[in-house]
Order: structure tokens, then C-alpha cells, then sequence
């Protein structure tokens, strides 16, 4: 927020086959997964209340979004054990881990090493 803003981000799609259903599947589920597993890791983070209330709204859209997705690729598999915990939660992701797993598909620096960790 604030200063520490991302004020733009570039995106490097050059790896998906947008002519494959499957690599645009496969490309979408990663990012729909990753999106839910990143609100729920960085739900702590955030303080204001307001804010935390939209975040939740957001990631219930996008635990819907990586759900259909993994329907479409899998009839039956909307969840399984690499997006549910054993207690029956999403999986929760802290923000190095995501832009780690989101490095390949991003151009631009993002730096998370000022956040806390858990």
C-alpha cells in the first residue's frame, strides 16, 4: 500500500499455448489456485478490517473460479489434497511462496523480502 505499491505489472504469457486447450487450462488452474492460496496466506497481513472484509469476498470468487477450472480439466476433482490441508482448508501460501510459484508468468520486479513471515 501506500509507497510500496506495485504501481504497474508486466506479464510474461510466452509459455502458454493459447491454441491448447489443455496449456490454457492447466495455466489457469495455477493461477486460480495460486490466487486463493495467496489471499489466504496474506489474509494476517492485512489490518484494516475494510480491507480484509473485500479480501474475503475476493478469494471466495476465486476459490470458485479454481474449482470450475479444475472441474473442466477433470470432471469430479474441484478439490484434492494440492489445494485442501488435511484439516479440509484451502491451502494457505505466504507471499515469497507465490511469487516464487508466480516468477515464470511475471516480467516485472516484485520485492516481498520487507514482509513479515509466519
Amino acid at each position: 500500500m501506500g509507497g510500496k505499491a506495485i504501481s504497474s505489472l508486466e506479464f510474461n504469457l510466452s509459455g502458454v499455448n493459447f491454441s491448447s486447450r489443455a496449456n490454457v487450462l492447466a495455466t489457469a488452474k495455477t493461477f486460480e489456485d495460486l490466487g486463493v492460496s495467496a489471499y489466504n496466506g496474506a489474509g494476517w497481513l492485512i489490518k484494516d478490517p475494510n480491507y480484509l472484509l473485500l479480501a474475503g469476498k475476493i478469494v471466495s470468487v476465486e476459490a470458485r473460479h479454481a474449482a470450475w477450472i479444475r472441474d473442466m480439466i477433470d470432471n469430479g476433482s474441484f478439490a484434492n489434497q494440492e489445494v485442501v490441508d488435511s484439516n479440509g482448508l484451502d491451502v494457505a501460501k505466504s507471499p515469497s511462496v507465490v511469487l516464487s510459484a508466480a516468477a515464470p508468468f511475471i516480467k516485472s520486479k516484485i520485492d516481498v523480502s520487507d514482509l513479515p513471515t509466519y
